[in-house]
């Protein structure tokens, strides 16, 4: 090789190891730009950011800090688990556990977290998986949705509420005559589908216009309203009770034959037949009820089946009144 060609091959040599450096600082600086707009990004979130990586908080950004209260510095010497509602540290469990196992889907849930002046607040939390300092770690976006959730429970209970007015008689506070026929087909699917039995009382309060007519309407409010408390002293979680209308009234009890029902409602009668009303001072007056106890049988019409506890009321009532009658 002549010296000339060693020249120029060196020559050559030298501007390739120039464009090399060149592109090299050229991806530095690109580099550094990307993680410049990386960290701006980050940073300038609405969510607050955390990774997690084995249990602990590996990185937070600015939201992340300022939504629960500590330091940058306090953040890496806590476990996650330390920001959680102790009731909700299994569920938070469950997903990281699921998460690092392999699941590639990211995961959205709502859970209670706590400050750390020990305020709780609900949070919904959307979890990836990324690579952390060469090994698996979580990407956490955090959204604070305390307002969405007292929205929700309020519009939640506002519901409840509705219906249950809807459906329940004020004076009472027993279940209307609108209800009684939901629930009593209910009953009834339930006892055919099973073979069950279901008992129905049917109970009319006796001399109850008489007494109106002697002490007025606000009283035989009072009257009303006290066997309403009686019913629902002697119910099973299982039963149900309903104003029919006037003074008339109607319990269900599923899963009971009709000489179980006569129990209860001897019970109901004798209790009420106890409660002394004072409609004037000075003056105690003691109403009774008389109460018809009909058994479901299968295949049965529902208004047949009413009817048939109507009717066994009417015969207690033709008896003498203050008594139970039933079929057996």
């Amino acid at each position: 090789m002549t010296e000339k060609s060693a020249c120029e091959d060196l020559e050559q040599r030298i501007r390739e190891l120039e464009e090399e450096a060149a592109e090299g600082r050229r991806a530095i600086a690109e580099l550094s730009e990307s993680e410049e707009r990386y960290r701006l990004l980050v940073e300038n979130a609405n969510e607050a950011i955390l990774v997690i990586q084995d249990a602990a908080v590996k990185y937070v950004n600015s939201r992340a800090i300022a939504a629960f209260g500590y330091s940058e510095e306090e953040f890496q010497s806590i476990s996650i688990l330390d920001l959680v509602h102790p009731e909700d540290r299994g569920l938070v469990t469950e997903r990281y556990l699921q998460k690092i196992g392999g699941d590639p889907t990211p995961t959205r849930y709502t859970y209670r977290t706590i400050h750390k002046n020990g305020d709780t607040f609900w949070i919904e939390n959307s979890s990836v998986m990324i690579r952390w300092e060469g090994r698996p770690a979580t990407l956490n976006l955090v959204t604070n949705i305390t307002d969405r959730k007292r929205m929700e429970e309020a519009l939640i209970e506002s519901e409840r509420r509705y219906r249950e007015l809807s459906i329940i008689d004020d004076l009472t506070q027993l279940y209307n005559s609108r209800h009684f026929y939901h629930q009593l087909k209910m009953e009834i699917d339930r006892a055919d589908r099973y073979g069950q039995p279901l008992a129905m009382l049917f109970l009319d309060l006796d001399d109850f216009k008489r007494f109106n007519d002697t002490y007025g309407h606000v009283e035989g409010d009072r009257v009303l309203s006290l066997l309403g408390q009686v019913i629902t002293g002697q119910l099973r979680q299982t039963d149900s009770a309903y104003r029919y209308g006037g003074e008339e009234f109607i319990i269900l009890l599923p899963l009971t034959a009709g000489r179980d029902g006569t129990v209860t409602a001897e019970r109901i009668r004798a209790e009420f037949k106890q409660r002394a009303i004072t409609p004037v001072t000075g003056e105690n007056v003691h109403m009774t009820v008389s109460i018809g106890v009909a058994q479901y049988r299968p295949g049965e019409d529902m208004k047949a089946f009413v009817n048939r506890a109507d009717q066994l009321m009417y015969q207690a009532k033709k008896s003498g009144k203050d008594r139970v009658c039933s079929e057996s």
